[in-house]
């Protein structure tokens, strides 16, 4: 169970399927975080290599990662918010798939491998800071609205440092600022290929883009698309928003039916532990402790399973036990330590 300080509460994304650690003041993911995080899962394969610059507590990250299998490198600069998103990453059991770097976004270059990855995301800063204009006093709401650490020009030149040839990138933005995103984009070799408008109601004036750019392409054949309407007459969300931000009946019968599989850890009789994965715990013991589970186990036995998790998916399970089998000794007990697990 992770902790939380005074100020801390636990919510919920994508109904109930996902935990993100905010703050009650700061830092709590807004609807502009998950359009962004939807449109870039569809262009996320499980073998894709993605960065979240300006990641805020992860919530972006987070939920593209319920959707694939991929590996996720968020950057934030801010320590609370960088903390909060570990803390969720761990809720939600991704550890082995999201690394959190407290770090500023300018140097992800120098610190993430250049030229590797397939998507970065972006959900920058919106605000200029003009001369003589009052920002919020509040320093930490100050530097995720405004560019007091990083500008628009300086975000997009280090995703395409970061993209891999054809790589795209995904930034949320306010309509006003179009015209500086192509310009930087075209100079730092990223041509947009779709705007994605939204309208809190039909009739009115963009409020929001999503935009796609992809790298070293061509500069034509952009696509302005039809805007999305957010609301409908009585401010609540319409059906495609709302499939968003909750799972559908559709998708809740697919993962309950869906096979499930769990990566565990046991005890050995000589307290040492092992890690593994199987689709049937109580058989998986009895096979361990009858000599046929693990070479590892059986001269190790009786075993004793102390520890399991569960996944829709037979690669999310094994990636958790590969993760897991590659630590130290005083890493895996402070793991389960953490998860109040008696050993």
């Amino acid at each position: 169970m992770v902790n939380l300080s005074k100020n801390e509460r636990i919510d919920y994304m994508y109904s109930d399927n996902l935990k993100i650690v905010q703050d009650k003041d700061a830092f709590s993911f807004s609807l502009d975080t998950l359009l962004l995080a939807a449109e870039a899962k569809e262009s996320i394969k499980d073998s894709s290599k993605v960065a979240d610059l300006c990641a805020g507590n992860c919530a972006a990250t987070i939920y593209m990662a319920y959707f694939n299998r991929a590996k996720y490198d968020a950057i934030e600069i801010q320590d609370e918010a960088a903390s909060q998103a570990r803390r969720s990453v761990e809720l939600n059991q991704m550890e082995n798939r999201i690394q959190v770097h407290q770090k500023n976004v300018k140097d992800a270059p120098k610190f993430l491998r250049k030229d590797s990855y397939d998507v970065v995301v972006v959900n920058p800063p919106y605000f200029k800071v003009a001369k003589n204009h009052k920002v919020n006093p509040d320093p930490k709401k100050a530097i995720a609205r405004h560019e007091l650490l990083i500008n628009l020009e300086e975000i997009i030149m280090v995703a395409s440092d970061l993209l891999k040839m054809k790589g795209k990138m995904y930034m949320v933005h306010r309509p006003e600022r179009l015209n500086e995103i192509a310009y930087f984009c075209i100079k730092h070799d990223l041509s947009i290929k779709f705007v994605q408008p939204y309208v809190s109601h039909r009739g009115d004036d963009a409020n929001l883009v999503i935009i796609e750019a992809v790298k070293h392409t061509a500069t034509d054949g952009l696509v302005l698309r039809d805007a999305i309407e957010v609301h409908d007459e009585n401010g609540d969300f319409l059906p495609v928003i709302q499939k968003v931000i909750r799972e559908t009946d559709e998708e809740r019968q697919k993962h309950d039916e869906g096979k499930s599989y769990y990566f565990y850890v046991l005890l050995c009789n000589d307290g040492s532990f092992y890690g593994g994965f199987t689709n049937d715990l109580q058989k998986r013991l009895t096979a361990h402790n009858t000599g046929k589970g693990a070479k590892y186990t059986k001269t190790r036995r009786p075993v004793k399973m102390i520890y399991h998790e569960k996944f829709q998916d037979k690669q999310l399970a094994l990636k958790r036990e590969y993760w897991f089998k590659h630590h130290t000794r005083q890493w895996k007990e402070n793991f389960l330590r953490e998860r109040s697990v008696d050993f």
